[in-house]
């Protein structure tokens, strides 16, 4: 009876440890934001590592995320615990409130109105003031007398601008600009915010949106243009923390302070300068630069130019240098696609099955599957996002698994409806009922149909997989995204080069299995 007692209390006590530990929020990691550009991704990294090493909590990165409104979404929703946002951003953009020039006007106002609208806290300003400028080419700018934006408009509806897609829709961005100086380009294209600069240059555009803090405008021979009506507001980037997070976890706080006013433009410049043309990783340079705080005399070594290295040895070191990770991204993606064409697959078929069987009910379920197929896929995870209020698998599994149902119902649907009339009635003639009709001679002489449609299916949801990286579902997306953000070609190609030939060799094996189920 005592070893009973005894028992019972032991197991009591280890419940309540656990539930303390649980409580304090030992079992759960802080979860850090950024979205899909080096600096996001470099400040990003700076605030984990001093998480991680001041306050001595796990931290989980969440990085490559598709934006504003993904990263605040995520933060609403507990999915992250904090990013870093600029004022001017989460003024207009998210608060939807008029312009304030003044930056220390702008700060309060906005720490206030997260605060009291989301419980949202907002941590003192890191120091840099990443705001938006309008570039263009330093030639262009010398033959036409361009020093402030006002100059562009006698000449705006011959020219043709390139600006990031955010840019295009905010009121802090192209349409506000356009009500403030009365600008109307001939053209304007939606441009990745890392190619932005090479089309520039290229004569792809004649005028960007630029950043105040980003060290390619040290690369190339660009002119940024005076904000003579002083348009754009402040843009000062500061840690933001859900205030849950933050009563949990207070000294998160104290290790984020150290970075107010740290940071000021010309050293963010530099730090973007080293991952966007240098080709650094974020990680290292935000290494580098918590060594140079720290005095450490190795930092100096860590920054600077770097010798140019022959493209066959770099490409050998950097997929050396990430092969775990090149690994990870690859097992992630497959465990996207595994997943998604396994339910894809559970759905489908008996869709196909279902619309067999009842044709009057064709026309609606294949009216869906080619609806699902026509909607852009960003759009898809955003709006999946938004109704999830969830970041990673699910809503990229739920979007994958929607753009895999047409081949696979229609592939079903067709083999089923070109069984041979022949082998049916010889099925009718044996007495089969109709369940064993459909399982011994139907479905197998429509198996090599529907195993195509799987196919299909299985090769568009591996490159549809590479977009799950904006909603932070992983996969080799992630190396796309950062290559994008950064222009560099190799991380591109990390994502890119891997997922065709996932997509290659999956579709051969399946095509193995097609070609088995037509022989039998």
């Amino acid at each position: 009876m005592k070893c009973v007692v005894s028992l019972r209390a032991h197991a009591v006590l280890v419940a309540m440890l656990l539930a303390g530990l649980a409580a304090r929020g030992v079992a759960q990691p802080v979860r850090i934001g950024a979205k899909n550009f080096s600096e996001q991704q470099i400040v990003g990294e700076i605030a984990a590592l001093l998480i991680e090493r001041h306050a001595g909590l796990t931290v989980e990165r969440r990085f490559g995320l598709g934006g504003t409104g993904i990263c605040h979404g995520a933060l609403l929703a507990g999915e992250i615990d904090l990013y870093v946002e600029y004022t001017g951003t989460a003024l207009m953009d998210i608060l939807k409130r008029e312009t304030i020039a003044e930056p220390d006007a702008a700060y309060r106002a906005t720490a206030r109105d997260y605060r009291e609208t989301f419980d949202v806290t907002w941590l003192p300003p890191i120091g840099f003031n990443n705001a938006y400028t309008i570039a263009v080419r330093r030639d262009a700018a010398r033959a036409n007398g361009w020093r402030t934006i006002s100059d562009l408009r006698s000449q705006a509806a011959r020219l043709r601008a390139g600006f990031a897609t955010e840019f295009n829709e905010r009121p802090d961005g192209y349409p506000g600009l356009r009500r403030a100086y009365g600008l109307s380009f001939g053209e304007v294209r939606d441009l990745d915010a890392g190619l932005m600069y090479g089309a520039l240059v290229g004569g792809q555009v004649d005028v960007i949106c630029a950043y105040s803090t980003d060290g390619r405008l040290d690369e190339y021979a660009i002119d940024v243009l005076t904000d003579d009506r002083g348009f754009f507001p402040p843009y000062f980037a500061a840690p933001v923390i859900r205030s849950e997070t933050l009563a949990r976890h207070p000294e998160i706080a104290d290790a984020l302070v150290s970075l107010s006013g740290t940071i000021d433009d010309k050293t963010m410049r530099r730090m973007n300068y080293e991952v966007d043309v240098l080709k650094r990783s974020p990680v290292e340079v935000a290494t580098a630069w918590l060594a140079s705080r720290s005095g450490d005399p190795a930092a100096s070594k860590a920054t600077g130019s770097r010798p140019s290295a022959p493209v066959a040895r770099r490409i050998q070191s950097v997929l050396w240098q990430r092969r775990f990770m090149l690994l990870q991204k690859i097992r992630e993606h497959l465990t996207l696609t595994g997943v998604a064409m396994g339910l894809a697959m559970l759905i489908g078929i008996p869709l196909g099955v279902a619309i067999y069987r009842r044709p009057r009910g064709a026309g609606v379920v294949l009216a869906f599957v080619e609806i699902m197929q026509t909607i852009p896929s960003l759009a898809m995870l955003a709006f999946l996002f938004a109704l999830y209020k969830s970041l990673g698998a699910l809503p990229a599994i739920t979007a994958l698994v929607l753009y895999a149902l047409l081949p696979i119902v229609l592939n079903t649907y067709t083999g089923l409806l070109k069984v041979p009339r022949e082998s049916t009635e010889a099925a009718d003639g044996l007495g089969m009922s109709s369940l064993q009709k459909l399982w011994w001679v139907e479905l197998p002489l429509a198996l090599p149909v529907i195993i195509a449609g799987v196919r299909a299916a299985t090769v568009w949801t591996v490159g549809i997989a590479t977009l799950s990286t904006y909603i932070g579902a992983g996969g080799l997306g992630d190396f796309i995204s950062r290559g994008l953000s950064r222009n560099d070609p190799l991380l591109t190609l990390m994502g890119a080069v891997p997922a065709a030939l996932l997509a290659i060799g999956l579709s051969y094996l399946i095509r193995c299995a097609e070609l088995l189920a037509r022989r039998q």
